[in-house]
């Protein structure tokens, strides 16, 4: 997966990642699920011709950004573990 970041300024971080919407509208969610965040959105512009673009706006987007998708890492840990438990 490639991510290039599109800007990167004090309370605004703007990145796009090719090809996988989903894994950014779950990062998405998780960012609005934080105390401080001014304003999480993502765009995609055309399904088909561009990537997805995830603007996070904050005192700290870049360490929300990461808090947002530590998180989606420990919510999959989580459901593996009950999917592990249920299909034994």
């Amino acid at each position: 997966m490639k991510i290039e970041v599109l800007e990167n300024e004090k309370e605004t971080l703007k990145i796009e990642v090719h090809d996988n919407t989903t894994l950014i509208n779950v990062i998405n969610e998780n960012l609005w699920q934080q105390k401080g965040i001014d304003m999480a959105a993502f765009k995609v512009d055309h399904p088909y011709l561009s990537k997805p673009i995830l603007i996070v706006k904050s005192k700290n987007p870049k360490k929300a950004l990461l808090d947002a998708t530590e998180q989606v890492i420990d919510d999959v840990k989580d459901l593996r573990k009950k999917f592990q438990a249920e299909i034994k």
